[in-house]
């Protein structure tokens, strides 16, 4: 049987749909945020004076890799049968990243 998986990127910023995925770090924690070319665009201008004053350190994240790659989340140690049930009440259906604290109000919920 063969599938077909499609990704599609939201902007995490305003819903529409996102161009790309940008990594940055911030106080020695990674992050990704999926943006729009034009929220792109912004946060990017909104970064340049810090960038042009700041000293580099080590090398860039590859794209694609992703800084907390391999941790162990709460919504990953669920499983499928609950992974479906989480994302039916959370109505998250294709989210790519779900916060612990989003599991954990799941639980608190009583588990539908």
């Amino acid at each position: 049987m063969a599938k077909t998986l499609v990704v599609t990127l939201t902007d995490d910023l305003d819903g529409s749909p996102a161009d790309e995925t940008i990594s940055f770090a911030l106080d020695g924690k990674g992050y990704e945020i999926d943006l729009s070319k034009a929220n792109a665009d912004k946060f990017r201008k909104a970064l340049d004076p810090y960038v042009a004053k700041a000293a580099r350190t080590g090398k860039a994240p590859r794209s694609g890799s992703r800084p907390e790659a391999g941790r162990v989340t709460a919504f990953s140690r669920l499983s499928e049968d609950e992974k479906g049930r989480f994302r039916t009440w959370a109505k998250l259906p294709t989210a790519r990243r779900i916060a612990d604290a989003k599991v954990e109000e799941w639980h608190q919920a009583g588990k539908p």
